[in-house]
């Protein structure tokens, strides 16, 4: 920065002499108020630039500063925070002291409602049941008349239901004010399982209980099955399991060629396949593997054949092991079927 010369506004009797030194604070000779003398506004310039301004010389009073009292400050907002603080304690009380209240009452009106004549059990009805009669599903539920409705817990009844072995499945529901209906799915028995102690299956082909007094008598039963054969919970069945539940479905259709009340034994053979046993003469029908469908049908044109000879013989032994062949043997002559 090129720095020039200055001169000040003051008209004196000569020009100002004094340079732009004088400005940056640089001593300059001379004394008084006459020429050569030192110019009042440069010199006032120059103080103010220093940060030395007099303020006598500028025309004001410079007011003395007041120290802030810091510890007056902290005391208000100490103050104003405490106060704070009790209003959220305060705030927070009354809510808790709200929600007691209304626990309690709310646990007021269910004592008085689950203990109110109005809501005794008069009616429970039983729907479903086929195997077990109404009084062992009530009892198994553990409802009696004169229950408080909404006292009952029915998801405990129901777990209670499906600790019968006969129940597969249960609902339970109320009907205000005073009813209360069961309903049940009882497991369908297919048959026996011939083991040391016998097991009965449902129409799934799953193990629901073991054989007891009271159970169905004219169940057929089924040999050859293994323990590797039984399928637990949602497993898969075995291929053995599963011809043994689909030819004694076949047989449970009401047109069936080869009834369900007539089978005595199913045998599962690994290599040879199904073979069943009638009841009538302990006639044996050799099924094999899969086709069952078009076995059953040949069969069926079989015996209307039979039939037709008149001489009252039946079979003896049918092969139908070759879906597209049929061995027979009849019973010998003279025989009383």
């Amino acid at each position: 920065m090129r720095i020039r010369r200055a001169q000040c506004g003051m008209r004196h009797e000569n020009r100002c002499r004094w340079p732009m030194r004088a400005l940056v604070g640089l001593p300059t000779p001379g004394a008084g108020l006459g020429p050569g003398a030192p110019c009042p506004t440069v010199t006032r310039i120059t103080m103010m630039l220093n940060g030395k301004t007099d303020n006598h010389m500028l025309g004001r009073e410079k007011k003395p500063k007041v120290r802030k009292n810091r510890l007056k400050k902290n005391r208000a907002g100490q103050r104003r925070r405490w106060w704070g603080h009790l209003l959220l304690g305060l705030k927070l009380t009354v809510l808790i002291a709200l929600l007691l209240g209304a626990s309690a009452l709310f646990m007021l009106g269910y004592a008085a409602v689950t203990h109110s004549d109005y809501f005794r059990t008069a009616t429970i009805t039983v729907k479903g049941n086929h195997h077990l009669s109404k009084s062992e599903i009530i009892s198994k539920a553990g409802i009696q008349r004169g229950d408080n409705l909404l006292a009952l817990n029915l998801r405990l009844v129901r777990g209670r239901l499906l600790g019968h072995a006969w129940i597969e499945s249960a609902r339970v529901w109320r009907e205000i004010p005073e009813a209360i209906t069961i309903e049940v799915k009882e497991h369908a028995a297919l048959a026996k399982i011939d083991w040391e102690r016998p097991y009965l299956i449902n129409t799934q082909g799953r193990i629901f209980k073991p054989a007891a007094p009271g159970d169905p008598e004219d169940l057929p039963l089924v040999s050859g099955i293994g323990l590797d054969d039984i399928s637990l919970g949602s497993d898969r069945l075995s291929p053995g399991m599963r011809s043994v539940v689909q030819v004694l479905r076949l047989s449970q259709r009401r047109d069936s060629a080869i009834a369900f009340a007539e089978i005595e034994r199913l045998h599962v053979d690994r290599e040879l396949g199904l073979k069943l046993i009638l009841k009538k003469n302990k006639s044996l029908i050799k099924l094999g593997f899969d086709a069952y469908d078009t076995k059953y049908e040949r069969f069926r044109q079989l015996r209307l054949q039979l039939q037709g000879l008149g001489d009252g013989r039946d079979f003896k032994v049918v092969d139908l092991t070759i879906p597209d062949r049929v061995v027979v043997r009849l019973e010998a002559e003279g025989s009383n079927g």
